[in-house]
């Protein structure tokens, strides 16, 4: 079973609290509906348990058995009902307003009517990525209309969506945990948005993880062309004959250095005897290069 099925799943179990609630509920439930050739809702889904849920929520609330059928294309089952209603006809040809708004059409009478509605919207036209694998949420509406009802009512809720077209069919989507938490909450899915709050978790473990090892391998990259530099500079001073004219405490650090290439600069402070700072040893390698500089030019060894 996908996550998206669980979600779906879930959200059939979920208790309705109010009558408004059940309306609104059934108003997200038939944003697919549309009236055929015969003059019945006719409305389809994907997954049989939407299709069994809705039924039994159109008998509650326009007190109609719908005609249950299942057909297949391409593979994929589809689970169609049909019903004839009037106040049902009425909600779906304002749904079809060009500026249809739903809160206005349903007139929610309280806060649970918002979460309804979207849950059953995402049970007609909704689908969401394994928080495993990506963060993502959408909706797919062959009408254009709808499509934009449901966008001016999610922008309204403060989730602003993004548009995509799919074939035949117009989509709204949401990328990003924050999204998908928050409106997989607003639904009322609350078990399985755990399960996206822990995906997001281990991610954020994983990519501070990943963060962490890339700034040690650039530290190491660093070192190692800190030393190979350090080197040169030393055998440019041995072979153009100024080494043994440099101070004592640089002819010491420069031989350290010379003798171990691959030590750290803290494991070079420690092979120093008479003990040096990790700034003296700093200051000292400075030296060593501007000697060098003067041989070479100023730059060349950078």
């Amino acid at each position: 079973m996908s996550f998206a099925d669980r979600v779906r799943e879930e959200l059939c179990e979920l208790p309705i609290k109010h009558p408004c609630c059940r309306h609104a509920l059934m108003a997200g439930l038939l944003l697919c509906a549309f009236e055929n050739e015969e003059k019945q809702i006719a409305v389809r889904y994907r997954q049989e348990v939407v299709a069994t849920f809705a039924s039994s929520m159109i008998r509650q609330q326009y007190g109609k058995v719908p005609d249950s059928r299942m057909s297949g294309r391409c593979g994929h089952r589809y689970y169609d009902l049909f019903f004839t209603s009037p106040a049902c006809r009425k909600l779906l040809f304002r749904f079809l307003e060009p500026t249809a708004d739903i809160e206005k059409i349903l007139s929610f009478s309280c806060e649970g009517c918002r979460s309804a509605f979207l849950r059953g919207a995402f049970l007609a036209c909704g689908t969401v990525s394994d928080p495993h694998k990506s963060f993502h949420l959408e909706f797919s509406l062959p009408q254009k209309g709808a499509v934009e009802m449901l966008a001016r009512f999610l922008s309204t809720c403060g989730y602003e969506p993004r548009r995509i077209v799919r074939g035949d069919s117009v989509g709204i989507y949401y990328k990003g945990s924050a999204y998908v938490e928050e409106l997989v909450t607003l639904m009322g899915a609350q078990h399985v948005i755990f399960e996206i709050i822990n995906s997001r978790i281990e991610r954020e473990i994983r990519n501070n993880e990943n963060r962490a090892t890339n700034c040690v391998a650039k530290n190491i990259e660093k070192s190692i062309a800190a030393a190979t530099r350090q080197i040169e500079i030393i055998n440019c001073l041995m072979e153009a004959g100024k080494f043994e004219g440099l101070p004592e405490g640089l002819r010491v650090t420069a031989l350290v250095r010379y003798r171990n290439p691959d030590a750290t600069l803290d494991e070079l402070v420690a092979l120093h005897e008479p003990p040096i700072s990790k700034s003296g040893l700093t200051h000292r390698l400075r030296k060593l290069a501007e000697e060098a500089e003067g041989i070479l030019g100023k730059g060349a060894l950078e």
